[in-house]
């Protein structure tokens, strides 16, 4: 792995923590029968923003589990392929509806044999934008198969309205990272050991492939931390670089890929902040979010 080599720092101390919580609705189908899907109704994401395109369908068998389990592991990016135990999806090509059967992976779901009663197994349908396996969830419901349900029908719920799917808090550093004002800019992240919900990281698991760096003008920290899922949507300017896989630090003089060329910290009205996202992981939330100080 490439090493930093950065002269800005970013350690634990300098990263936020935060917490976060999924309530997902369940429907009672009938057990063992097709159903009929439909995804019209998502108009938002479970950020409260505008609803990507809903591009795959998933069918998620997972044992030895509750609901409760489900979503504490979804919140926080933890459920591992080996804990689902069938897997189907459909493509959808700019559908708005298909059947459980319809999905597929080698080999096409069985409402017979792969939706049934048993206990301690959930059955989860993810809407995602992208086909990537477990990124770009939009929307997700529960499926509980009943042997008295005659119910044939899922629509798939809109994750905002009177009830958030998604509960997430956010907790800024007291401690900003010291950048120099006139330069170099080469933030490095090497020496973060953990990720916002105090779980260990491993970079050669989780790659860490985008750097976004926002300017908030007229805005403190303590701004940013409110309206913390719409914090690139606040930002006043927001310069994104891609890094390739195994860096771990960013040159704000580099090209970014969109926002322009960094202009450097000569505005003094507002904030400055950087957050270091992976973008193949199931949790769009960054892995790293820190408040950057000229001095």
């Amino acid at each position: 792995m490439t090493g930093g080599a950065g002269n800005v720092l970013i350690e634990d101390a300098n990263n936020y923590t935060a917490t976060s919580s999924l309530t997902i609705p369940a429907v009672e189908t009938q057990a063992a029968t097709d159903l009929s899907i439909s995804w019209t109704g998502i108009t938002q994401n479970l950020l409260c923003h505008p609803a990507g395109s809903i591009d795959n369908v998933a069918f998620l068998r997972i044992g030895n589990m509750t609901q409760m389990d489900v979503e504490n592991k979804l919140a926080k990016g933890q459920l591992v392929q080996t804990e689902v135990t069938t897997y189907r999806e459909f493509h959808t090509a700019g559908a708005t509806s298909t059947m459980l059967s319809d999905l597929s992976f080698g080999t096409k779901l069985d409402p017979a044999t792969d939706y049934v009663v048993a206990p301690s197994t959930q059955y989860l349908l993810l809407f995602t934008t992208g086909t990537v396996l477990g990124v770009g969830a939009q929307s997700m419901v529960f499926l509980s198969p009943s042997t008295s349900s005659t119910n044939t029908t899922v629509a798939a719920p809109n994750p905002c309205g009177t009830t958030n799917f998604l509960s997430f808090a956010a907790t800024l550093s007291t401690m900003p990272v010291s950048i120099p004002a006139k330069g170099p800019w080469k933030i490095d992240w090497s020496q973060i050991t953990k990720d916002s919900f105090g779980q260990t990281i491993d970079f050669t698991m989780t790659i860490l492939d985008k750097v976004e760096v926002g300017f908030f003008q007229g805005k403190q920290p303590s701004d940013i931390q409110t309206d913390f899922l719409n914090v690139e949507q606040d930002a006043t300017s927001l310069y994104t670089y891609a890094i390739p896989s195994g860096q771990t630090y960013v040159d704000l003089m580099s090209t970014p890929t969109t926002g322009g060329a960094f202009p450097g910290f000569t505005d003094t009205s507002g904030t400055y902040a950087i957050a270091v996202l992976c973008t193949k992981c199931s949790v769009p939330a960054p892995v790293v979010f820190s408040i950057l100080q000229p001095q």
